[in-house]
């Protein structure tokens, strides 16, 4: 087992609060960046390399997403001056690499990208576009990270990951319902100027 570790690796981080049981609702906003197929993919054959606990569960490969900011649904004229503010976000695409994986407090197992500027001021930028439209939120740590699996009590995850890039071309704008069905409801997609240069890593 040298080539695995165990428990959690951040003692000195909070656990995403986003992943806490206030967000267990039917319904709510999410403003995220989704993984296309090729992360995807790529994710998913990183979980091949995990020893899982039984009980585990992996979240269907199209809703896997990195949140740069979620709370309560909100009625239409509120959601019309959310999309209009978030209209106003500046979004250059972005080179991203996913190069570790853990698990946090032993509920959640994730992969996280390296340190990166833009995405860095992606966030900041979402969140005054958030509270311009007059919405009040929670503010978390930003702790980017795509969850890959829940209930992992006691998975084992391997030392290293090879690095995963993602072209980052837009964020979205969606309804996610909680419940069953459980799915995500697109509301809005903000691209990128694709003739922008690139933000710097």
């Amino acid at each position: 087992m040298d080539d695995f570790n165990r428990g959690d690796d951040f003692p000195d981080e909070p656990e995403p609060e986003w992943d806490s049981p206030s967000f267990e609702r039917r319904r709510h906003l999410l403003i995220a960046l989704f993984p296309d197929r090729n992360v995807q993919a790529a994710i998913e054959k990183h979980r091949e390399d995990w020893i899982w606990p039984k009980g585990h569960y992996f979240p269907s490969s199209e809703r896997m997403h990195l949140t740069l900011h979620c709370f309560a649904d909100q009625p239409p004229a509120m959601e019309k001056r959310l999309r209009d503010a978030l209209a106003q976000v500046p979004m250059q695409a972005m080179n991203l690499v996913l190069d570790n994986s853990r698990t946090w407090r032993s509920k959640i197992a994730v992969v996280r990208p390296a340190e990166h500027e833009g995405l860095k001021a992606l966030y900041t930028n979402i969140s005054r576009a958030v509270q311009k439209a007059g919405i009040v939120t929670e503010t978390p740590t930003f702790t980017p990270h795509i969850t890959i699996a829940r209930r992992t009590e006691g998975a084992a995850y391997p030392m290293s990951l090879q690095p995963i890039p993602w072209r980052v071309r837009k964020f979205l704008l969606v309804r996610s319902f909680t419940s069953h069905p459980v799915e995500h409801q697109v509301l809005a997609t903000y691209e990128a100027d694709e003739e922008d240069k690139e933000d710097g890593v």
